[in-house]
Parts: C-alpha cells; structure tokens; sequence
C-alpha cells in the first residue's frame, strides 16, 4: 500500500511539473503538438504519370528523406473531385485549382452544390495557367471586351471553347456572366460554339471552322503554339477591370500581383505582353489532418524549397516562401503555425 501512494505522488509530482513547463513555454500540452509517429497518408493528385502526379510524387519523396515518420502515397484525382475528396475524409492531401477550392469551400454553383468546409490551405502559387482568348488576326479585334461587343450586337461567331463539366467552361461562363453574355447567346445569334478537347480545338481553328479559341493552359500551351504556327493569330486581352473583378469574386490570380502577364514571344507573332485571367495551383488538406504531420510537411517545403522549385519549371517562375501561404482557402493550423514562427505572416 505505501508503495502505491509513493507511485501516486510520483506520477501527480510529474504531471505538475509538466504544466508548470508548458506553462513557461517549454513543452507542449497537446497531442498535436508531441512527437510524429510512423503513419502513411495519401495525396489525391492528377492523372496518373501527369504533372500533377510526378510532382506530388517529387515532393513527397523530399518529406520522406527528411522526416520518416510521414509516408505519403501519391493517388490519381483531378480539381474539381480533390476538395470532395478531401472534404469527405477520404485522402489527407491533395492537388488543388485555387478558383475551384475556393468555389468548393463557399459552394459555389454550378462547380459545387453545396459547401465543402473541410478543407484546409498548405501552400499554394505554384504556378499558374492562363485563360487564352485567342482570335485570328483577320478578326480585327485585340481584347476581350471587344469580342463581348461582337456577341452583343448579334455577329455570327464560330468559337471553340472547353469541355462542358471542366473547370475551365464554369470560370469562362462566370466571366460571359460579367458582361452579360454566354455560350448559348453565341449561338442564338447563328454563331457556333464547338465544345473540344485542346487536340481537338487545333484542328478546328487550323482548318478554319472556328476563328476563336477558349483554353485554359500554363505557358506556353502546346495547342496555342501550334494554332499560331498554323495562322496569323492574336491573344485578347483582359482588362483591368475584369482581372479585378475575377480575383476578388472567384479568387483567380490578384490584380496587383503583377502575374496577370502573358509574355511577349510566348507565341510566334505575338510580340507584345497580354494580360490575361490566370488561376495558381496549390496544395489542400483535410481540416483533421493532425497539425504536426502540416507543419512538418509545410516545413520541410519550405527548408527544400529549391529541390521543389526544381520539380518544375514553371514552379522556378511563381512559388516562393512568400506566397506560400496565400491559398484560397483558410491556412491549416500546422501551416499557419509553421508560416508565423518564422515570419513569413504576423
């Protein structure tokens, strides 16, 4: 009997002791907080053997040679499904489409019917895909608002635009909304609208059944270089007005960013900077991922932070520790903990 109460008095003089640390800022208190265990997590990324998967695959071979203990299994997804996914406590990280993550968090129609508040931000600006308007240059026209007006007063128009379901149909629809236009007055109007596949939209602008194109593609995209090789050709461009409105809506590449820029000689016969919608890629988690294993993820991107920029080109040009943090939706608290520590937001 007395053995057990001096046991007892140890066990309750140790776990003062352990408040009295935490309280001086010396140990941590939760869970969450204590040291990782081994555990394997998945990561619901692209196609598989596309850019998304090798680069999720990239990445988490980097956490893997620096903290052991997270083992992350890298699975085929796609934009829109991953924040379902997510949400739903399927896959613990995921590839994400900024605009599209915003849109399932708030559940915005017709890309999500409902909202997805489960999910949580990483890092984000990775890279960024751009809106191509394109129009053969016999058009005679060089902006966006100029082809809204054509549509609005009645001319008959062939347009090739991208795939009905795809994240690229819902944001160009959003942006015809602005200006009071769509898809389905181009056709009223005795136009045609051919909803393809990029393969297929070069064909139809190269045998001239369709003088304008609507793709969404990082830089430089391999149907637009072709389509201008094949004809002389102009990028529309977005006005100020319209990137504004677009960022602060949708949550598209900001204004003041200075990234809305397609640049000049991007594409033969375009010899001047065109500003254009973009949208930046980032990575997403679900809201229980446990904090340590998101800090520890966050952290040892960003402490490898030129091994990751080297798994894509397009990386070396728009991620860097100081936008990181900038996703389109809420931080995750091991990310935002990580991003506070070392200074990188207040």
């Amino acid at each position: 009997m007395k053995k057990l109460s001096i046991a007892v008095v140890l066990v309750t003089c140790i776990f003062s002791l352990s408040l009295f640390a935490a309280a001086q800022g010396e140990m941590p208190v939760t869970s969450d907080s204590m040291e990782l265990t081994p555990a394997t997590y998945s990561w619901t990324a692209g196609g598989m053997g596309g850019g998304w998967y090798t680069q999720a695959g990239g990445m988490s071979a980097i956490v893997k040679n620096n903290v052991p203990e997270i083992t992350i299994k890298v699975i085929p997804g796609g934009g829109t499904v991953n924040p379902a996914k997510l949400n739903a406590g399927q896959d613990d990280f995921g590839w994400g489409v900024g605009y599209v993550d915003k849109a399932a968090f708030n559940g915005t129609a017709p890309l999500f019917e409902q909202k997805h508040p489960n999910i949580r931000g990483l890092a984000g600006n990775f890279s960024v895909d751009f809106y191509h308007f394109l129009a053969a240059e016999s058009t005679g026209i060089t902006t966006i608002d100029e082809l809204v007006e054509k549509v609005k007063a009645g001319e008959k128009i062939n347009l090739a635009g991208p795939m009905v379901g795809t994240s690229e149909r819902a944001l160009t629809s959003f942006l015809f909304d602005y200006y009071g236009i769509s898809y389905e007055q181009i056709e009223k109007n005795g136009g045609r609208v051919i909803y393809a596949a990029y393969g297929d939209m070069v064909n139809l602008y190269k045998d001239r059944h369709v003088d304008y194109v609507i793709a969404c593609l990082g830089l430089p995209g391999s149907a637009i270089t072709e389509m201008c090789i094949s004809r002389d050709s102009i990028l529309l461009e977005a006005s100020d007005k319209l990137v504004k409105y677009s960022a602060e809506t949708y949550g598209t590449v900001a204004f003041d960013t200075g990234l809305n820029k397609i640049p000049a000689g991007t594409y033969k016969g375009i010899d001047s900077d065109t500003q254009a919608i973009g949208h930046s890629t980032e990575i997403i988690a679900k809201v229980d991922l446990p904090e340590i294993v998101a800090y520890n993820f966050v952290k040892t991107l960003m402490e490898n932070i030129d091994e990751v920029k080297s798994l894509n080109p397009s990386f070396q040009k728009y991620f860097s520790k100081e936008v990181a943090p900038n996703t389109m939706v809420p931080l995750h608290p091991g990310a935002e903990r990580y991003y506070r520590e070392v200074g990188i937001i207040e």
